[in-house]
């Protein structure tokens, strides 16, 4: 997927198929396969205390969170939450860590739902515009208020004794 977003000549089929994949990809996840996620990311953080309908209400909150992020988002950010590049790992993350970092792990895939929708760059040659004449620049020069290009006498130097414009 990357590797296609990275190319900025892609073809139409490639478009295709990185729309295909970004929306393959971009599936919500099964809620059954989310709860055992959710529950085996809280299992370490779980106080024994807390009454099991408080925990289903908990849990039913994280699959509300998560809803719209597929399985294998899910399953990343877990995994980056318990990892050693997460220095809050040590704390029992809310609906709302995962879910941030469910939206950073499917970067690549918004990216290509954007790129499918909006065009790649460089897959349509530029439009040909006809070249202005110099009687035309001049004209549009005057109308600007800037003088004929005729009156030009090269670029303006500033500083030291060559300050002024036509010494040589």
């Amino acid at each position: 997927m990357t590797r296609v977003l990275r190319s900025l000549r892609a073809a139409p089929a490639e478009r295709e198929a990185a729309a295909m994949i970004a929306a393959q990809l971009s599936r919500p996840g099964d809620p059954v396969r989310t709860m055992a996620r959710v529950g085996a990311l809280l299992t370490p953080y779980f106080d024994k205390e807390t009454p099991r309908a408080l925990r289903e209400i908990e849990m039913e909150d994280w699959a509300d969170a998560l809803a719209d992020f597929p399985d294998w988002a899910i399953e990343r950010a877990a995994k980056w939450w318990k990892s050693a590049d997460n220095p809050q790992r040590r704390k029992r993350p809310l609906e709302g860590d995962i879910a941030e970092r469910c939206r950073i792990e499917m970067r690549a895939v918004r990216a290509a739902r954007v790129r499918a929708r909006s065009g790649w760059a460089g897959t349509e040659a530029p439009e040909e515009r006809e070249r202005c004449s110099p009687e035309a620049a001049a004209r549009a020069m005057r109308a600007a208020g800037f003088s004929p290009a005729e009156d030009f006498t090269g670029p303006k130097r500033f500083g030291g004794a060559a300050d002024q414009r036509g010494a040589a």
